[in-house]
C-alpha cells in the first residue's frame, strides 16, 4: 500500500500580486516531496476593497500602517482579524487536513496560530516574513510559531530583538518562482521580435502592480513628451483604463495580466516601479537594475533604503527627475552595467539562503 506525501497548506490572501507569489515561490520549492496546497484565507470582499484602497486611498493604508505597527495596537488589530477569519481558516484547515501550515502574511498570523492551537492534534506551523528590510509589527505578535523564515539579514536582526527565539529563527533569502530563475536570457530579442520592438534599443519594464496602482501613466507620457529613445513594456495588470489607454502606442506595448510575466522583464534592461518586495526580488533575480517610481508609504518605504543600501537600483520618486535619469541610462547604458555586479552578489547570496527553506521544513515533518 502506497503512502501518500505529507500535506503541506500554504494560507496567502490575494490582495496584490506579491502574496500570491511568494506562496507560489514556497510550492515549487517544496512540491518534490510533499504535496502543497495554497488557500485564500480571505474573503472575496476583503480582497476587491484592498484593491479599491491601494487605488484611491493610499493614505488610508499609510495611516493604518503607522497606528498599528507597536505592540499594543498590532494584539488589539489580531484579535479583530481573528474574529472575522477564525472559522474561514478553520474550515481551510478541517478541509485540507494538513500536516504543517504556512503562511504568507502577517493578518493571518495569530489568527492561524489561534486555529491550529485548538486542532484535535496540532501540527507545526511555519511563518513565512515577506517585507526586506523592516517588518511589520503585526508579523511579530505571535511568538510561538515553530520557525519563522526570514528573508533578509535585516528582518532576521529586527525578529531576533523583537523576541523571536533564536532556535525558530531562520535566515532563508526570499523565495522567488521557478519562472525567475530558469528565465533564459538569450530569448530577450525573441520576446522582443514577438512585441515587434526594436532588439537594440534601450528598453524598460514598467509595471504598476498587480491591481495598477501605481501612477505609470505619468511616467509613461513625461517620456514620450520629451522623447526618450526608449520603448516600454508596461504590464497594466487589472487596470483596464490604462490598458485602453496605450494599446496602440508604438513606443508602448500593453502586457495584460499573465502568470508568465518573467520572459518580458527579462526581455528589458530595467525595472520600473512601484516597491513591492516580490517585484524588486523578481528584479534582482533577472540581474536587472530596479528603479522605484512610486511606493505605498508605511509598509513599502523600508524597500527603498533596502534597494540603496544593496546597490539594486535608483531611487527616483519625481516626474521630472524619472524622465532624467532614464534619459541618461538611454544614452550611456553603462549606468546600468555598473549595478550588476552588486545585483549578482545580492542574487548569489539570495539563492545559497533559500536552501535552508526545505531543510528547515524537512526537520519540522521528519
Amino acid at each position: 500500500m502506497s503512502v501518500g506525501k505529507p500535506v503541506i497548506l500554504i494560507l496567502t490572501i490575494h490582495n496584490g500580486g506579491g502574496h500570491i507569489n511568494l506562496a507560489q515561490s514556497l510550492q515549487e520549492m517544496l512540491e518534490t516531496n510533499y504535496e502543497v496546497v495554497i488557500e485564500d484565507a480571505q474573503s472575496g470582499a476583503a480582497n476587491r476593497w484592498y484593491a479599491w484602497v491601494s487605488r484611491h486611498s493610499v493614505r488610508f493604508l499609510q495611516w493604518q500602517y503607522i497606528v498599528t505597527d507597536n505592540k499594543i495596537l498590532s494584539f488589539a488589530f489580531h484579535l479583530i482579524l481573528t474574529l472575522l477569519s477564525y472559522r474561514r481558516i478553520q474550515g481551510i484547515v478541517e478541509r485540507v487536513q494538513p500536516q504543517l501550515i504556512i503562511t504568507t502574511q502577517a493578518f493571518l498570523s495569530y489568527a492561524t496560530a489561534r486555529v491550529n492551537n485548538r486542532q484535535r492534534k496540532r501540527v507545526p506551523l511555519v511563518f513565512q516574513f515577506t517585507d526586506l528590510g523592516q517588518l511589520h509589527m503585526t508579523y511579530l505578535t505571535e511568538k510561538r510559531a515553530d520557525a519563522y523564515l526570514a528573508p533578509t539579514r535585516e528582518i532576521f536582526a529586527q525578529a531576533l530583538k523583537q523576541g523571536i527565539a533564536k532556535e525558530r529563527l531562520h535566515l532563508t533569502g526570499r523565495p522567488i518562482r521557478r519562472q525567475f530563475s530558469e528565465a533564459l536570457l538569450p530569448e530577450e530579442s525573441q520576446t522582443l521580435a514577438a512585441l515587434s520592438f526594436d532588439p537594440v534599443l534601450f528598453t524598460l519594464f514598467l509595471q504598476g502592480g498587480a491591481e495598477g496602482s501605481a501612477d505609470a501613466d505619468r511616467l509613461i507620457e513625461g517620456l514620450l513628451e520629451a522623447k526618450v529613445p526608449v520603448q516600454i513594456i508596461l504590464a497594466a495588470g487589472n487596470n483596464k483604463k490604462i490598458a485602453e489607454r496605450y494599446k496602440n502606442h508604438e513606443q508602448v506595448r500593453v502586457l495584460p495580466f499573465t502568470q508568465r510575466v518573467a520572459p518580458y522583464m527579462a526581455a528589458a534592461d530595467v525595472i520600473v516601479g512601484k516597491a513591492g518586495a516580490s517585484f524588486i526580488s523578481e528584479a534582482f533575480t533577472l540581474e536587472r537594475p530596479f528603479i522605484v517610481t512610486t511606493f505605498i508609504p508605511g509598509q513599502e518605504t523600508p524597500n527603498l533604503r533596502f534597494i540603496e543600501q544593496h546597490n539594486l537600483g535608483w531611487i527616483c520618486l519625481k516626474a521630472q527627475d524619472q524622465q532624467e535619469l532614464l534619459a541618461k541610462i538611454a544614452y550611456s547604458p553603462k549606468m546600468l552595467t555598473e549595478k550588476v555586479e552588486s545585483i549578482r552578489a545580492y542574487k548569489t547570496w539570495n539563492r545559497q539562503a533559500n536552501q535552508e527553506i526545505c531543510a528547515v521544513i524537512d526537520r519540522l515533518l521528519a
